[in-house]
This record gives structure tokens, C-alpha cells and sequence, in this order.
């Protein structure tokens, strides 16, 4: 394999690339995790999608998703929820693997 072939793999603009596609996920990851939510919060429309957005922002408050996931209990329980924080972290890889499939059908 000559050094021009995996060039590509190596050049700043497809470092770009993965770095979009690693944050398209996640923003996509958390709102479909906060649309999951806002559904058991009884919240629909664009109630629902604007929970989605804060359920998202959250996670920019500290590195991790330890943010999204505490949000999301806090609120569930403050609903009177019962939920445990695992439960919330299954859901998370749940909507992390929806999203992931959904860009990847997505034409570019």
C-alpha cells in the first residue's frame, strides 16, 4: 500500500469529516433520547422537540454524557417517574445505535 493511497485517511478535511459525523451522532443520539423522554413526560409536539433540544445542550455542559443522562432522570423522577439512571444509559445506547443507522442510510 503506497503512503498516496491512505493519504486520504490522513488529510485534515477527512478528519473534519469524522469529527462532523462523530457530532452528528451524538446531537442526533440526544435528541431522539430527549423525544423518548418528552413522550413519557406527556409532552408532544413542539413542546416535545423543544425538551429534545434541552435534553441535547445539556450534554454541553461537562465532557461525557453523565450530563444528558442526569437531566433526563431528574426530570423523569421529578414526573414522578420510576426510572433507574441505568435504564436511562440503556436508552442512551439504544438511541446511539438509531442514530448511527439513520446516518448511515442518509444520501450525503
Amino acid at each position: 500500500m503506497s503512503l498516496t493511497h491512505i493519504d486520504h485517511l490522513t488529510h485534515p478535511d477527512a478528519l473534519l469529516v469524522e469529527q462532523d459525523t462523530r457530532n452528528g451522532i451524538t446531537a442526533r443520539r440526544n435528541i431522539l433520547l430527549g423525544l423518548w423522554a418528552a413522550a413519557r413526560l406527556g409532552r408532544k409536539g413542539a413542546d416535545a422537540e423543544t425538551y429534545a433540544w434541552s435534553v441535547h445542550f445539556a450534554d454541553l455542559e461537562e465532557p461525557g454524557h453523565d450530563d444528558v443522562v442526569e437531566k433526563v432522570v431528574s426530570d423523569l423522577k421529578q414526573h414522578g417517574a420510576v426510572i433507574c439512571e441505568r435504564g436511562i444509559r440503556r436508552q442512551l445506547r439504544e438511541m446511539q445505535a438509531r442514530a448511527e443507522l439513520q446516518l448511515a442510510a442518509e444520501p450525503l
